[in-house]
């Protein structure tokens, strides 16, 4: 079933109706008006024949989800089965898209969602709100992730689903790096200041589904050298298990949540590349509705994010991430937190094949 979409504009017949989304021209649009202030009716034609349409479409479809909601009501009663759980998911989601639409070209909900006046709890604003990050948002993810190497190195090809926001405060982000609107948020893979981020964030996730689910968070970085194999490996810095989230609660508290691993600064050894710290949003089992004990004698700072996902079938529904390199506040890291000497890494000095064992350049020939 398509959404309607309407022009509402002096001069345009009802033939135009049909082609361009809804625009609100008006001075309601100015940051200085708090409320939605209604144009006149009575003065243009053409606007007060579009309200009509609208009233008599959103009458339809609220017509519609009615009976849509009588079904799910007589499946409800049905015998427990997979094909009967479909079916009700599928009948939620045309309930959820008719809310949505019934409302979307309705001038004050686009005057509020422009304007920031968006309540989540609202199938047209969680509507609103999935697009936007799709349009918006989903391809700048996907297009750092690739770039990056995130995927594959960290985790499979998927798409995410949830928006993940980190505030480590202000200037945290280093001056090239590009800054969001609203508090201290940052593009993905943006370059942070290891001094700025000492102290564990503030996490944001913007999800949309009104019911709540349990998710785990896990910030892990996949650059710590492995110097016995050569090779990369991953050290997990920040673990917190059965995080309650939803449409309407967005910030991951740990008053109602299980902390497996406390909050381990990030700190780039010395002579290594940038290193990529992830924070990943995983959804629990059973559709987010199962709580995870997980064994805090079992896991380590060494556990990787397949071995975590493995055992406790976690599904990742989002994430973010933010590049760092050493500084000189990395070393006061190892010594006042980590209580450790400072590793510094380099590369293997180059073999010269024309110098012999004592550093002396050998003889071009030599008696046999």
């Amino acid at each position: 079933m398509s959404l309607p979409r309407l022009v509402l504009r002096a001069g345009r017949t009802s033939a135009s109706f049909a082609t361009r989304p809804f625009s609100v021209q008006t001075s309601a649009r100015s940051a200085a008006q708090a409320t939605y202030k209604a144009p006149a009716q009575g003065v243009n034609r053409t606007y007060d024949e579009a309200l009509k349409i609208i009233a008599e479409d959103k009458a339809r479809r609220l017509s519609d989800i009615k009976k849509l909601q009588d079904k799910v009501a007589q499946l409800a009663k049905a015998a427990p089965s997979a094909t009967k759980d479909a079916e009700i998911a599928s009948l939620k989601d045309q309930i959820f898209k008719q809310e949505s639409y019934a409302e979307i070209n309705d001038p004050e909900i686009q005057w509020q969602f422009k304007n920031g006046q968006i309540d989540m709890s609202k199938a047209v604003f969680r509507y609103m709100k999935s697009k936007q990050f799709q349009r918006e948002t989903l391809p700048i993810i996907q297009q750092r992730i690739t770039q990056m190497f995130v995927v594959p190195d960290l985790l499979g090809p998927f798409t995410p689903s949830v928006n993940v926001q980190l505030d480590f405060g202000p200037g945290a982000a280093a001056p090239s790096a590009k800054p969001l609107t609203g508090d201290n948020y940052f593009e993905t893979g943006s370059y942070l200041l290891p001094g700025k981020t000492i102290q564990e964030p503030r996490i944001n996730v913007t999800s949309f589904h009104p019911d709540q689910k349990l998710y785990t968070v896990a910030l892990v970085d996949p650059d710590m050298p492995d110097v016995e194999n050569e090779s990369f490996k991953q050290q997990l810095h920040w673990l917190i298990a059965n995080v309650p989230l939803s449409a309407t609660q967005t910030d991951v508290t740990k008053d109602n949540a299980n902390v497996i691993l406390d909050y381990l600064p990030p700190h780039p050894p010395k002579g290594t590349k940038y290193h990529r710290y992830t924070l990943l949003v995983a959804e629990q089992p059973n559709g987010g509705q199962d709580k995870v004990e997980m064994d805090q004698s079992r896991i380590s700072r060494e556990t990787t994010l397949s071995e975590l996902c493995e055992a406790y079938k976690l599904d990742v529904k989002g994430l973010t991430f933010f590049r760092q390199v050493w500084d000189k506040d990395v070393s006061k890291i190892y010594t006042d937190i980590l209580k450790q000497d400072e590793p510094v890494f380099g590369k293997q000095p180059k073999v010269d094949d024309l110098l012999d064992e004592t550093g002396q350049k050998k003889k071009k020939y030599v008696n046999l």
